[in-house]
């Protein structure tokens, strides 16, 4: 897996009807909200690791299941995964944690599409 040093796990999700992923947090976790809150307050909470759910029925996870399929050490897995995450951390919090990381996995499928 990628994304092992982001995420805790990453799951198929019950909930998604049109989006392809979002993050959740377990039971007990600190919201996204709560730590933004201590944040401003001047505390520095440990961010937990969130839960990337994943839409079994969304036609890229589909994709993901060919190019898995043909070839399990694709490059293309790695930066659809780290694009999947960061679509997942703009919808929860309008922000991404690593841009530039962002950036180039989405520059680099860009030009892939080209």
């Amino acid at each position: 897996m990628h994304l092992q040093d982001e995420v805790k796990e990453v799951r198929l999700s019950q909930r998604l009807a049109t989006s392809a992923a979002c993050l959740v947090g377990d039971e007990h976790d600190m919201t996204p909200r709560m730590q933004r809150m201590l944040e401003q307050l001047g505390q520095t909470p440990t961010k937990p690791k969130r839960i990337l759910e994943v839409n079994p029925t969304h036609p890229l996870l589909d994709k993901l299941q060919s190019i898995y399929a043909s070839s399990q050490t694709d490059p293309r897995l790695e930066q659809i995964a780290k694009l999947l995450l960061g679509q997942a951390h703009l919808a929860e919090s309008g922000s991404l944690p690593d841009a530039t990381s962002f950036g180039q996995a989405l520059t680099e499928i860009m030009l892939r599409a080209t």
